[in-house]
């Protein structure tokens, strides 16, 4: 499909591009990965005329480790990934108990973000912004939310990627996202710069986001970056580190890019237990937007998915708290209220706490509040 007419099915005008018709398991599993070999994604295929019905493992058993090779991949008899663009096979020739269709539309609302939003607690008024790939801005399921969007280096100002509709449907999604209603400014820039992993682009768009905020008034100002580029060894790190200072001194916290507490968390599917004793983050099985339209539901989330529904997540704790941030490091503070509002159940291990890690930063915020009120009938006595 050449670039027009990709971007036009992104975009959701041509939808006749007929469906590939798979006609055995084995040309099923012989389907492109994903961005790593074990994730095989199943889009845009007709699969009507398999039997699947014994092979429920393939899709809802035990998953390997994150990154293997493209060798140990071809062994693996496994499907992390699909969307809603996939003809199924009809029931009596699925897995029993198994509805790919039931299961990714259950998948899209964060669950445990109901009691927040349920309280109107949605981000709204709250300002995140997100560096990551290109972004497919037509998607309704975040369209609205965007305030900013700018390209950086060699790219394509008009091109899109899939990974930009993923971290925007987190945050932001109106049914996906842990913050629906927050206010989304977007930065796409290219980690890769001839051929080495550089982190030049990112730091442009650091330094323009540190530009937008200083013409923001302090009601509308962005407060959270997430940021799942890079790692510990780019080029150009020890700049973003700075520039991730920086954003930090003028009140954005910065969640990801491999900067401070980025290791202390881990993506896990709340139908199993987090064995690990990192701060677990329900972002496997879940449901985000798929760049090219409709949805996209993945097994495996990866640790890139975990950083902008928290950002989601502390944009709807510090909703109708804004006085919260006028407290010194307030940044850090947020980063050990949430280890500190951990819940570890025998049931889901350690997990992040939305509903503690607001009702923490109310409290802290009505206390602030009592001791203006208090200062000042003291100043008139």
């Amino acid at each position: 499909m050449n670039k027009i007419k990709q971007f036009l099915y992104a975009i959701g005008i041509l939808t006749n591009v007929p469906h590939k018709k798979i006609n055995s398991i084995d040309e099923l599993l012989q389907l492109p990965f994903e961005s790593t070999p074990n994730q095989k994604r199943v889009h845009h295929v007709d699969l009507s005329e398999i039997d699947l019905s014994k092979e429920k493992d393939m899709f809802t058993g035990p998953l390997p480790k994150y990154y293997v090779s493209p060798e140990e991949a071809k062994k693996l008899k496994i499907v992390t990934n699909w969307t809603t663009d996939v003809i199924w096979p009809t029931a009596d020739k699925l897995p029993p108990d198994f509805n790919p269709v039931k299961e990714l539309e259950t998948a899209k609302t964060p669950t445990d973000t109901i009691n927040l939003h349920k309280s109107g607690k949605t981000g709204k008024g709250i300002s995140i912004a997100i560096i990551d790939q290109r972004l497919n801005r037509e998607h309704p399921e975040y369209a609205s939310n965007i305030k900013h969007y700018s390209v950086f280096g060699p790219w394509d100002k008009n091109g899109i990627d899939y990974h930009g509709s993923l971290v925007s449907g987190c945050a932001v999604g109106h049914t996906t996202g842990t913050a629906p209603d927050a206010n989304l400014y977007y930065f796409a820039a290219p980690m890769i710069v001839d051929g080495e992993l550089d982190r030049k682009y990112i730091n442009e768009a650091i330094r323009q986001l540190l530009e937008i905020n200083k013409t923001l008034p302090e009601n509308k100002k962005i407060r959270f970056l997430s940021c799942s580029w890079g790692g510990t060894k780019d080029n150009g790190v020890d700049e973003t580190k700075v520039l991730f200072d920086e954003c930090e001194k003028s009140g954005i916290m910065v969640i990801g890019g491999a900067y401070k507490a980025t290791s202390e968390y881990i993506p896990y599917d709340k139908k199993y237990k987090n064995k690990t004793n990192l701060i677990g983050i329900p972002t496997n099985g879940k449901t985000t937007p798929f760049w090219q339209g409709g949805y996209y539901y993945t097994r495996q989330g990866g640790t890139s998915s975990t950083f902008p529904y928290i950002a989601g997540i502390l944009a709807c704790a510090t909703q109708g708290n804004e006085l919260f941030f006028t407290r010194k490091n307030w940044p850090d503070e947020l980063r050990n209220i949430i280890k500190q509002t951990a819940t570890n159940s025998p049931e889901h291990g350690l997990a992040i706490n939305p509903d503690g890690i607001a009702e923490t930063v109310t409290q802290i915020t009505k206390e602030m509040e009592k001791q203006i009120i208090i200062n000042k009938s003291k100043q008139n006595e």
